[in-house]
């Protein structure tokens, strides 16, 4: 434990932790979590190991139940939505261990690390801070028939609604295992000179206007790995979510963007159009694929998103709120 760090001041039922054990610092991280609390003396830490089925949800549930007041999560950002999911509006802090692929919640917050005992030290003793969450609702497509909307999911980075999320669905695995955040760029080029896709956006409870957009973005967090800052002046804490429409239809107006990207500028490209929402329902003309921090959930039929002001409290190096 650091030196000027404080201990958590009400661990409840002790330290609890949902691990995704297929993570590849699983057993690196749990062993550092336990020998962090035998050495601030505070008791064995209760870890709950993640399924295929739950994710993370579940074990939250059962650590809630059991009257846990932080959850130490570790895994990646799938793993953290599902605790997340879970956690959100209960007050009980969430302490994050990034050990999946990407990450980006936790790049945000400053918490991605190679040291074990650096990451689980600031897991156990960071400041909390309030952050908001993101909510997202849609209906799924497949073949001719369209669902039923789905229960509300959760992003803290960005969810992202047709070729962007084609991009991610398009990335090899293995690539995406082996190269991280690079192989999404890699696929992402050939997506570049799709045509833009046509569908209607409402925006806070306003009329639906039409729209022909490469993509469009929301976001609760403005920085992708490598530093690329996607959304300027995007804050985690600010009781909004930012919004990114990309109507870009020809070659030239995308090596604006991609300079802004290669150079780690942000992305200020004339026809780039952002919005700051509280609320947004997107119906595409024809089913397009939709992401949540990266993961595609699907392919649908429509898109709603609401924001939840400072539901979630992560602890955090230092107090910091990205």
């Amino acid at each position: 434990m650091s030196d000027d760090a404080d201990p958590p001041r009400d661990l409840g039922a002790g330290v609890w932790a949902v691990l995704n054990p297929v993570a590849k610092r699983y057993a690196v991280a749990r062993h550092s979590l336990e020998r962090a609390c035998a050495d601030a003396g505070l008791p064995p830490p209760r870890v709950l190991t993640t399924t295929p089925e739950q994710g993370g949800y579940a074990e939250a549930r059962q650590a809630l139940a059991q009257g846990a007041r932080t959850i130490v999560v570790g895994g990646g950002d799938g793993t953290v939505r599902a605790v997340t999911r879970a956690v959100a509006g209960t007050g009980v802090e969430l302490a994050i261990l990034p050990l999946g692929t990407a990450n980006l919640f936790a790049f945000n917050l400053g918490l991605r690390t190679r040291d074990p005992r650096l990451m689980v030290d600031r897991a156990l003793f960071g400041t909390p801070v309030a952050h908001d969450v993101g909510w997202a609702s849609w209906r799924t497509v497949e073949g001719d028939r369209t669902g039923p909307p789905t229960p509300e999911q959760p992003f803290l980075v960005m969810a992202g609604l047709g070729h962007d999320a084609a991009t991610v669905l398009a990335t090899d695995q293995h690539a995406k295992a082996r190269l991280g955040w690079a192989s999404y760029l890699a696929a992402g080029v050939r997506h570049l000179r799709q045509a833009p896709l046509s569908m209607r956006v409402s925006i806070d409870n306003a009329p639906a206007r039409a729209l022909r957009t490469w993509t469009i973005l929301v976001a609760n967090c403005g920085i992708i790995p490598g530093g690329i800052e996607v959304f300027p002046d995007s804050r985690p804490d600010d009781g909004y979510l930012d919004c990114l429409e990309v109507p870009l239809r020809t070659p030239a107006q995308w090596a604006s963007v991609a300079w802004a990207g290669l150079t780690r500028h942000r992305w200020q490209a004339s026809a780039l159009r952002y919005s700051r929402l509280r609320t947004l329902w997107a119906v595409p003309e024809s089913p397009a694929p939709l992401h949540l921090d990266g993961d595609v959930v699907g392919v649908v039929a429509d898109f709603r998103v609401r924001v939840q002001h400072a539901a979630l409290r992560v602890r955090t190096p230092q107090g910091a709120s990205g």
